[in-house]
């Protein structure tokens, strides 16, 4: 079979300060890795500091399945990027394909064969666009997956698709009234066992709770409540993950001292003081020089200490310096945003931009697609004379569902974080791990896994927080580890 496959590497930027190498040459491979310098080289404009282009790659020779694209650069000082890779398949079945759709079966969890599912009613045309009422009186309780297939008049069958729903006694439009709630901190003392709330008799509890952790130890704990209905029944728990400090979360105490570093922690109170006065808040500009610092990216930590001896958490800022002059006149010409991954500079989703303002009142969408948890939304500003510069910089949550997925996903235990060397990730009874991605500060995926996912090595990474995402057979979910 001959196909071709087109492949968009405007991903691989290999940088646009004046500092940066020319690239020397671009090599790509399929599935198995030959070695740097030893893959198949593809013509590019040998004075190109950015690579986007549209390339051709030939597929003549991989048999029928799913493989993998690689492709790297390799720039004349001799370093080599890290490769990036595309998954696609290759198929003796044409993309296009005219012939109608005669007859179409489904079945639950189990294949019967190609032709032994229950049939369903479809007429003869090119695609089928339509709602389908499929009965699942026969099933018992529990979570199970509806499989569909097509057969056109070719007598040919299509690949399966399918969808996993979940059975319930509990009927899926429940007018009952709630009478009952009940909450529980980390361990399930079984259903009534919990602390009673006071609810009115209503149909959706929609308010907002006063729940004590007087009694909680200091660290992460999480927050499980469910209602009981006029039919007595219970529904699902829902949860909140939450932590416990010892640091009062009104603290009237002063700032009496701050310090800052650059990149490393050097240990409490022995970072740079800066002078402040004796304040409840520290909101003032401050001047810190950088003439120390190399030309490149790094980090600015701060913390403060109060009247009663106590030392906040750090706060940080990434930052780049460069030979271009710090005041910098130039008008904003455009502006992008990438959300965990930075897909190379001018490659992210566009902003709207008026004059030399960009409007501080954006609505970012968040795209269904998106893991459980915690994310960055990264955005960046260009101006006239063609300079990047990172914008801001902000953590958000993707909140899960009330089922079943979600469930299994925020009972995945990462540990320990903070860490230094190894990073464990244990999932509940048997849930599997497809891949795992850690991504840096700057939107860079320093790691990408597909095996010996239960335990990471991380003791080569640079200090600092990262986000560990992790895909399984029931969803992903996305969360920060810090490296020490």
């Amino acid at each position: 079979m001959k196909a071709i496959y087109t492949f968009l590497i405007g991903c691989f930027c290999v940088g646009i300060s004046l500092a940066q190498s020319d690239i020397a040459s671009v090599e790509y491979f399929f599935n198995t890795d030959p070695g740097i310098g030893n893959g198949t080289q593809v013509d590019i404009d040998p004075d190109v500091e950015l690579l986007d282009q549209s390339l051709n790659i030939s597929t003549i020779g991989l048999p029928i399945g799913t493989h993998r694209l690689f492709m790297r650069v390799i720039n004349v000082d001799g370093t080599t990027s890290m490769y990036n890779y595309k998954t696609f398949r290759i198929s003796d079945v044409p993309d296009s394909n005219t012939a109608n759709i005669t007859e179409a079966e489904f079945f639950f969890n189990v294949d019967p064969g190609i032709g032994n599912g229950t049939i369903a009613n479809v007429t003869d045309a090119g695609s089928v666009n339509r709602s389908f009422n499929i009965s699942t009186s026969g099933l018992p309780i529990g979570t199970h997956r509806l499989f569909f297939r097509f057969k056109n008049e070719n007598n040919e069958w299509s690949m399966y698709t399918y969808k996993t729903f979940r059975k319930s006694d509990v009927p899926e439009t429940n007018t009952s009234d709630i009478v009952e709630a009940e909450y529980f901190f980390d361990t399930d003392p079984g259903i009534g066992n919990g602390t009673n709330l006071d609810v009115a008799d209503v149909t959706v509890l929609d308010e907002n709770l006063n729940i004590p952790t007087a009694g909680l130890s200091i660290g992460t704990h999480r927050m499980f409540l469910r209602v009981k209905n006029s039919n007595n029944k219970w529904s699902l728990y829902d949860t909140k993950t939450f932590r416990v400090s010892d640091t009062p979360e009104t603290n009237t105490s002063d700032i009496v001292e701050a310090e800052y570093f650059f990149d490393t922690d050097p240990g409490i109170g022995n970072g740079t003081i800066v002078d402040v006065n004796d304040v409840a808040s520290l909101d003032d500009d401050l001047i810190i020089p950088t003439t120390s610092l190399t030309m490149g990216t790094h980090r600015l930590f701060m913390r403060v200490k109060n009247s009663a001896n106590r030392w906040s958490i750090y706060d940080e800022k990434t930052f780049r310096v460069s030979d271009i002059p710090f005041t910098n006149n130039a008008s904003i010409v455009s502006a992008e945003y990438y959300i965990d991954v930075d897909p190379g500079l001018g490659l992210a989703t566009a902003l709207n931009v008026t004059g030399d303002e960009l409007d501080e009142n954006l609505v970012i969408p968040t795209s269904t697609g998106l893991a459980q948890g915690d994310h960055y939304l990264h955005i960046r500003v260009q101006n006239t004379d063609g300079t990047w510069s990172l914008y801001d910089r902000k953590l958000f949550e993707i909140d899960g569902t009330l089922g079943l997925d979600s469930e299994i996903l925020s009972e995945i235990n990462i540990y320990p974080n903070p860490a230094t060397d190894y990073v464990h990730i244990k999932t509940p009874n048997s849930l599997s791990i497809k891949s795992i991605m850690l991504i840096d500060m700057n939107g860079k995926i320093v790691k990408h896994l597909t095996n010996h996912l239960e335990k990471i090595q991380i003791s080569n990474l640079q200090q600092g927080v990262y986000l560990l995402q992790i895909a399984t057979e029931v969803g992903s979910i996305s969360k920060r580890i810090i490296k020490k």
